[in-house]
């Protein structure tokens, strides 16, 4: 999806590319790309909870804060990387994308 987005916003580009707009990029950042992150944490938690269940572990017998906590211990980095993305970059790209359109108007 990330592709098709991309070759659909570069093509519709008529000027420079950097300052040109799409309606799309903005849509596609707060349609896809939030979502996409919060279901891809919540993916790699359930695969963790889940790897270790099989194993029979006693603290996986159910969901509870404590296999969360060891889930965000064991994949801190990616974690992260995906609350830095939400919180941080994605919202820092919809300001910055909009601030630079106004000043092209």
């Amino acid at each position: 999806m990330a592709t098709t987005a991309g070759v659909i916003v570069v093509l519709s580009c008529r000027g420079n590319i950097i300052y040109d707009r799409h309606w799309l990029a903005t849509y596609f950042v707060i349609w896809y790309g939030v979502p996409y992150m919060t279901y891809d944490i919540f993916a790699m938690y359930l695969s963790h909870y889940y790897r270790y269940h099989v194993k029979g572990h006693e603290d996986y017998k159910q969901h509870s804060l404590r296999t969360v906590n060891s889930f965000v211990r064991r994949e801190f980095l990616l974690v992260l990387h995906h609350i830095a993305l939400l919180t941080i970059l994605l919202p820092i790209t919809l300001v910055w994308r909009e601030r630079d359109a106004g000043a092209l108007r």
